[in-house]
């Protein structure tokens, strides 16, 4: 990283600094910032993972921050600028470059200069042109007002006597959350899908900008409920990295315990949900029961179904007994074997392997350039998992290496879903053979200065979930940025559905398990 430093000097950048042992910040002008970010990703091979931006609150001017990481050395790489009313486009250089910044553009009221895909995502048709909620000048609170001043989204349109349109969404038969699903299709099989996703915008970041820091981890928990610890794991890790503090090995074993139980159940549900989607219905329900024992296992230890303000910096807000370590290890102990049985019966199926099977399948070097996380990165042959590049907590002794597969279909992410689930079992054992003595809740108050800026990073159920947080005055923080693995991997599954007939898409679809929510922040 100093190398790096050193290297990008050349370029007369404003200022460099390495913040928390791994952090290198780097403000550009709006003029070169696009030969540096290509200097990084041809020259450097490092991984761009985000960009956001951050309203300065003075002389209406704003800053843009892009993140890349070198994943083999665990470090990050921050460049910024600063502007006024444009936002340097890199879509050409970052396939998944407009997602990022038709956000801010929809956010911030910032021009997208270059980019080929300028269309609105947050804001639908219904929204007020001139509200752009991240700005600080826009009221804490305030609502958008329904002034329908937003043209209509343009849908990309297959043509041919054949062809047609099949409009999914955003209102869905069951109790999911909302999104839209175009497909163009000849005859049944799927030329093309577009999702549209961001119809509820909930304001998160502008609030976790008016919470007190001792407050903000019961936010960060309802960005998205089935990885409720996941993120107030990124909360803690992104407080105790500014304060460069370390909780007791026995308070991060039982973090990890706590987040493989969250990995288990997600992970349960996914492959009884693949089930489901083929019509094997014992599988999926024997399956779904097993998930629903672990959330009530988790109530029974934590006092939440979703565990929710168990994990807090600086310390642990639940009391933790050798008992509450006994019935972890009994009740994984009752199922772990009945979980390997029902695997194998759907592994030893004909008609469901005729399923599964070379079904949605993206291949590696799609999902690279897709910025793939997770297991759906992973089934892709993406050798990628925050746990073991970005060890956190007891990881770094736990996990050893990444479980693989390499075609990318429906039925290699199903394989690393019962991978993933085996490895839960594994490392929740290991996690709690740290902890011999009971642990009392205890839970420092957080006093923060202004100015300190972090990056946290955590493997989610879903993938890799990034969070930036700068401070401003009061113990609030000026600036709180989340990327969430969903936000990116959606649009794996518009490449998985490809040649595929309209009924697989919920196999396809259920295989890739993404979160609305995650996307409505």
């Amino acid at each position: 990283m100093d190398e790096l430093k050193e290297e990008l000097g050349k370029y007369r950048c404003e200022e460099s600094r390495i913040n928390n042992l791994n952090e290198l910040y780097v403000d550009c002008s709006q003029s070169n910032i696009e030969p540096i970010a290509v200097l990084l990703k041809n020259q450097y091979k490092l991984k761009f993972i985000a960009e956001f931006c951050m309203d300065t609150g003075k002389e209406d001017k704003f800053k843009i921050s892009i993140v890349f990481t070198n994943s083999k050395e665990s470090y990050f790489v921050i460049l910024t600028y600063t502007t006024v009313d444009i936002l340097v486009s890199m879509q050409n250089t970052f396939s998944q470059a407009h997602l990022f910044e038709r956000e801010i553009s929809d956010l911030f009221g910032l021009s997208i200069d270059g980019g080929s895909d300028v269309r609105h995502s947050v804001k639908h048709e219904i929204w007020d042109a001139k509200a752009f909620p991240l700005r600080k000048g826009f009221p804490y609170k305030g609502k958008i007002k329904e002034n329908h001043e937003i043209p209509n989204y343009e849908f990309k349109r297959i043509v041919g006597n054949d062809a047609f349109q099949i409009p999914v969404g955003p209102i869905h038969a069951g109790i999911i959350e909302p999104g839209h699903f175009r497909f163009s299709v000849i005859g049944e099989d799927i030329e093309n899908l577009e999702i549209r996703l961001n119809y509820k915008h909930r304001g998160i970041e502008k609030i976790a900008e008016n919470i007190d820091a001792n407050k903000l981890n019961l936010l960060f928990e309802r960005v998205a409920c089935e990885s409720t610890l996941a993120y107030g794991e990124a909360y803690a890790l992104l407080i105790e990295k500014m304060l460069n503090f370390k909780v007791s090995r026995e308070i991060q074993s039982l973090r990890v315990a706590l987040l493989e139980l969250e990995r288990l159940y997600n992970f349960l549900q996914d492959v009884s949900g693949i089930c489901v989607d083929v019509g094997f219905s014992y599988p999926a329900k024997k399956l779904s029961y097993i998930a629903e024992i672990i959330k009530q296992l988790i109530e029974r230890v934590t006092g939440s179904r979703y565990a929710r303000n168990s994990i807090v910096p600086m310390g642990s807000n639940i009391d933790f007994s050798q008992e509450n370590k006994r019935n972890i290890l009994d009740t994984l102990g009752g199922i772990r074997n009945r979980i390997k049985l029902i695997a194998d019966v759907t592994l030893e199926s004909f008609t469901f392997l005729d399923r599964v099977e070379n079904t949605g399948i993206v291949k590696n070097n799609i999902a690279k350039k897709l910025m793939m996380t997770g297991v759906v990165g992973r089934a892709s042959g993406v050798d990628y998992d925050v746990r073991k590049s970005f060890p956190y907590e007891i990881y770094g002794d736990i996990k050893k290496t990444n479980n693989i597969e390499h075609i990318g279909g429906v039925f290699e992410r199903y394989k690393l879903k019962i991978a993933e689930i085996d490895d839960a079992f594994k490392f929740i054992e290991m996690a709690l053979s740290n902890i011999d003595n009971e642990i009392k809740k205890n839970r420092p108050i957080i006093e923060l200065e202004k100015g300190m800026e972090a990056i946290s990073i955590v493997e989610t159920a879903k993938g890799e979930l990034m969070v930036y947080g700068k401070m401003g005055e009061n113990n609030k923080f000026d600036r709180i940025y989340f990327k969430t693995p969903s936000f990116t991997n959606w649009k794996g599954l518009t490449i998985a559905v490809l040649d595929e007939i309209v009924p697989d898409f919920p196999l396809c679809n259920k295989s890739f398990n993404m979160s609305y929510s995650e996307n409505d922040r």
